[in-house]
């Protein structure tokens, strides 16, 4: 039932909060909610790298 809430607007906003821009965190927003998983992406300024799973 939880997944349910962890659509496309959830991982975008979760993208955001980590410091990452518009466009990449549409991109791994948008691969999330397709595979559920976005990848590794660079976060904090560069400074960690981020993976958002299911």
């Amino acid at each position: 039932m939880e997944d349910r809430k962890r659509g496309w607007r959830w991982a975008y906003a979760k993208a955001r909060s980590y410091h990452t821009g518009k466009l990449q965190a549409a991109y791994r927003a948008t691969r999330f909610w397709l595979t559920g998983d976005t990848g590794t992406f660079p976060s904090h300024g560069g400074f960690r790298k981020t993976r958002i799973r299911r």
